[in-house]
């Protein structure tokens, strides 16, 4: 679980660094009286808390466009919603104040046109008729328009053990957030409103239904209907152990959401770690970002993957990609990553990159097309990332940190440079001509693998020279979407035809069984 900070504020003078502006609290403007004390400067402290370990949290901290070419900081800070805004050069406009509304903040999300706040009160009692949740809906230049309530909706504390997600589609609003049920569990709770009347539509708040997307204990979770159906992804701790893509039958546009869901698995988990850090729709496929160690337990190092599920067939042909390679012994992981889409065929992928258990990081990251693949090579510099999820005013991408005494916004272009080339599929998964990627992805391998990391670290094309020369014949699986057992076990076609010849079921899925839509992650049941 992501510590909890106690902010209270406020700053003065500004900085320049490339790609970071620095905002230094030397003479602060305002002060604030918390608890018969009067708090000059700031003691609000956001850096690394993107991560989370086990269950994840609200984000306090967050950016929103005001679509004039400036952008604004939202900030909880415990009695008070702190609202500051800045230009392109990172020059404090102005500030104000937001007053919460309920006992519970719930995170600030930014729309098309307006902005939403979610509160929240506890309800122990199991009171029907309390009220649990608010979305109030504000103009960009923070007149409040209106709100929707939820009343006892099975809700004993909202906002615990999880993130909060919203998704605009015309006049209906969708939010998905984790709660405490009435008996003391935590689940997914899901609901739609309108945006014009403030009337709540629709509402799944059961313990758990999986049949329809709703999964208990789940540590982050992500609603997106930018294509016209509902679509959440979820990191279930429980039942399914997995970073799961659910897609409801019933599509946004219809006044009511809640029906059966088609599932996709965005990373099947086992007895290594992962997290989800986000969730987009390209036109093609739906992307989950996340990161994760390996599922066999065999080392704690993090490294991120992107999950690419196509929208045709949907449940099938996921492909899983690793973005980075570190392997055990090296001291280098990876922190949660982001996701932020900058149109239909580029997105971005922000993360912290740390060595060892210190306070240093730098913040590395790369573009992908709309089918997940990388547009360029990585890029990094020095920083760190914080709660704040990355926001695209025109062709920049923002966050900010906080450190006590000082706030940080850090800035990236928001499109691959053309000088950036992408990265060779020649040099780790083709050998002698012959293309492997269906069934070969070295940061899989050799993370799996002990002996391959030893004898391979940061030698790719060996790896795959190995994999061809030796792993097949020994049924080594060389990437998370083809597993030789599962591949053999389902099809007794090429079973008979093949036997113990281990080798001729990673050439039959290449030339065939791939194009055919056959199963070879997973066990048929």
């Amino acid at each position: 679980m992501r510590k909890k900070k106690n902010n209270l504020l406020i700053r003065s003078s500004l900085a320049f660094i490339t790609g970071v502006c620095t905002v230094f609290f030397s003479s602060p403007v305002l002060t604030v009286d918390a608890d018969s004390k009067t708090v000059n400067g700031v003691v609000s402290n956001n850096i690394h808390e993107n991560d989370y370990s086990g269950t994840g949290s609200v984000d306090i901290c967050s950016l929103v466009n005001n679509n004039n070419g400036t952008f604004s900081r939202v900030e909880f800070m415990k009695d008070i919603i702190l609202v500051e805004t800045y230009n392109s050069k990172c020059q404090l406009l102005s500030q104000r104040f937001v007053k919460p509304e309920l006992q519970i903040y719930g995170g600030c999300f930014n729309g098309v046109n307006c902005n939403y706040i979610l509160y929240g009160n506890e309800n122990l009692s199991n009171d029907p008729k309390k009220e649990t949740v608010r979305v109030v809906k504000y103009s960009k230049d923070w007149q409040r328009l209106g709100a929707a309530s939820l009343y006892g909706c099975n809700t004993q504390m909202p906002f615990e053990n999880c993130n909060v997600d919203l998704s605009e589609y015309g006049d209906n609003v969708f939010v998905r957030m984790g709660h405490r049920t009435y008996d003391g569990n935590h689940a997914v709770l899901s609901f739609s409103f309108s945006a014009s009347n403030f009337g709540v539509r629709d509402i799944l708040s059961d313990n758990k239904d999986t049949e329809k997307g709703c999964y208990a204990d789940s540590a982050a979770t992500y609603i997106d209907t930018s294509d016209g159906y509902v679509v959440a992804a979820d990191h279930s701790l429980i039942d399914p152990y997995a970073c799961v893509v659910s897609r409801y039958d019933k599509q946004a546009g219809e006044e009511k959401f809640v029906s059966k869901v088609s599932r996709a698995y965005a990373l099947r988990m086992e007895n290594g770690e992962a997290k989800l850090g986000g969730f987009e729709s390209s036109p093609q496929y739906y992307l989950a970002v996340g990161c994760a160690s390996p599922q066999d337990g065999t080392s704690p190092n993090m490294n991120v993957f992107v999950s690419s599920v196509p929208k045709n067939g949907f449940g099938s042909n996921v492909e899983l990609a690793y973005l980075t390679g570190y392997a055990y012994g090296d001291g280098n992981t990876v922190m949660m990553p982001y996701l932020l889409k900058v149109d239909n065929d580029n997105f971005a992928v922000i993360w912290e990159c740390r060595n060892g258990y210190g306070e240093t990081a730098t913040v590395n990251y790369t573009y992908l097309d709309g089918a997940g693949n990388m547009k360029g090579e990585i890029q990094s510099m020095n920083g760190c990332l914080s709660d704040c999820r990355p926001l695209l005013v025109g062709n920049i991408i923002y966050w900010y940190t906080t450190d006590g005494s000082s706030l940080k916004i850090y800035s990236i272009p928001a499109y691959a440079s053309a000088k950036q080339k992408s990265p060779s599929v020649k040099a780790a998964q083709e050998y002698k001509g012959v293309d492997y990627s269906r069934v070969f992805d070295y940061t899989y391998y050799v993370s799996r693998y002990p002996d391959m990391r030893v004898l391979f670290e940061k030698q790719p094309d060996k790896a795959l020279e190995h994999f061809v020369s030796v792993g097949m014949a020994e049924g080594r699986q060389g990437c998370e979407n083809f597993n030789p057992a599962a591949y053999k076990a389902n099809y007794a076609d090429i079973r008979k035809a093949y036997g113990n010849n281990w080798k001729q079921y990673y050439l039959h899925f290449m030339k065939i069984g791939y194009a055919e839509g056959r199963n070879a992650r997973n066990y048929n049941e």
